[in-house]
């Protein structure tokens, strides 16, 4: 008796299954960044290994996190789904998080002007945007 999800050809956790063709797309892109001198000869060769037994996208993602384009499939799109926000100095702090601070900040600022009497609490305006959002100039607008 088969499982349902042996069914519709999709692993225990409800992924899709990949087949040859995306695993040699995997360790093709892998090969790529090995001749870019992006990975080591050691590195390129657990990726590959591990891209050529993959069974889904999920299992071949972590293996390009760290690295640019190119990026086999789906995984171009999961990367950047997955750290969309991970710019400046706080890649941790989601998007919302982000703006909420941005938002007090002159508010902040005012305040400890009018208590120490001195300008200089403004340049925290700036500041605080570099150091949440650094120099990502193709940033998501909203």
């Amino acid at each position: 008796m088969q499982d349902e999800h042996m069914n519709d050809g999709r692993t225990g956790d409800g992924e899709a299954r990949i087949g040859s063709a995306e695993r040699d797309a995997a360790v093709a892109a892998l090969r790529t960044h090995l001749e870019a001198g992006r990975l080591t000869a050691e590195e390129y060769e657990d990726r590959s290994v591990a891209a050529s037994r993959a069974r889904t996208w999920g299992e071949i993602t972590p293996l390009f996190a760290d690295l640019p384009d190119p990026r086999p499939g789906p995984v171009a799109a999961e990367l950047a789904r997955t750290t969309r926000s991970g710019t400046g100095a706080f890649p941790v702090l989601s998007d919302a998080v982000k703006e909420r601070i941005m938002a007090v900040t002159p508010l902040a600022a005012l305040v400890l002007f009018f208590v120490t009497r001195t300008w200089l609490w403004f340049l925290a305006i700036p500041i605080a945007g570099a150091l949440l959002y650094g120099s990502d100039r193709r940033r998501r607008r909203r």
